[in-house]
């Protein structure tokens, strides 16, 4: 008989489905073993590598922002980014986030345009919900998911070249055909949902709920983080991701999106995290 058990922790909720018997708190930490063949577990080969400095944006400048097309994607497929800008030129690093050492990134790829990136204004919803939608926006770059990329946080830092402004964009490398013992879910929803990118969140703005709040939001803008970064991945997804990838868990990432779009391959896996200030479900999710 399979048990099931959950638990609630103070940054994630957690439900184990299995053998349920006592474990260390530390599973072994990543060692250059675990990449001799076959890689059973691809995260700790991964953090083998080594990190880049530096890496993290200092601050957010609204001279350059953008958004994925989409919040995951899978390895060997293709990242849109819709960016706005005046720069003449500009650049986006690709990272992956993990322990690495300590230094908590590792550079996967970049991509780069010459031309400024214009966009017209985002749409505002005809049915009274105050939604604000930049899904309007051109697709400005895009970047190729490398084959062997690992599942885990993406983080894209733009890079204006004649100033040196910049910002980010967060997107998440799924692996579909993932059996990891643990899958670690996002809280983008809630991201979405606190975000004031367009001067609306569900909690702020010019819409018909009490105090101004939208009654939809949209993925589809930039993140601002307008509404307090507590509901953004550096303060619950990124200490959780450290601490699991410096001990060696075996895991791989998805999105509240993707467990409402295919949320029966949550049951590959042993343990379901959803990490973070998980707040926002939709009934496909639930």
């Amino acid at each position: 008989m399979r048990a099931l058990v959950v638990l609630v922790l103070a940054a994630a909720s957690v439900v184990v489905v299995g053998d349920v018997r006592p474990r260390p708190v530390h599973a072994q930490p990543a060692a250059a073993a675990v990449c001799d063949a076959p890689v059973v577990n691809k995260v700790a080969c991964e953090n083998t590598r080594t990190g880049a400095a530096d890496w993290q944006v200092n601050y957010r400048d609204p001279s350059i922002v953008g958004f994925t097309t989409d919040i995951s994607a899978t390895p060997g497929s293709r990242v849109d980014f819709k960016v706005k800008t005046s720069a003449s030129a500009y650049r986006v690093d690709v990272y992956r986030l993990g322990w690495y050492g300590g230094a908590g990134a590792r550079l996967i790829g970049s991509t780069s345009r010459s031309g400024s990136s214009t966009q017209p204004a985002c749409l505002r919803g005809t049915d009274g919900s105050a939604l604000i939608d930049c899904g309007n926006w051109a697709v400005s770059v895009s970047w190729t998911v490398p084959v062997d990329a690992v599942s885990g946080i993406y983080y894209a830092r733009l890079h204006r070249n004649d100033n040196g402004a910049e910002n980010e964009i967060v997107f998440i490398v799924r692996d579909d055909t993932s059996t990891s013992k643990i899958l670690f879910q996002t809280s983008d929803s809630t991201w979405a949902a606190y975000n004031r990118y367009g001067g609306n969140s569900l909690y702020f703005g010019d819409g018909p709920g009490q105090g101004g709040q939208a009654y939809k939001v949209s993925y589809n803008r930039p993140y601002t983080g307008g509404d307090g970064d507590e509901n953004f991945i550096f303060n619950a997804e990124y200490p959780m991701l450290r601490f699991l990838e410096r001990n060696g868990y075996d895991l791989s990432y998805t999105t509240d999106v993707d467990s409402a779009r295919r949320g029966q391959l949550i049951k590959n896996h042993k343990v379901f995290m959803a990490v973070g200030h998980d707040e926002y479900w939709s009934n496909e999710q639930r």
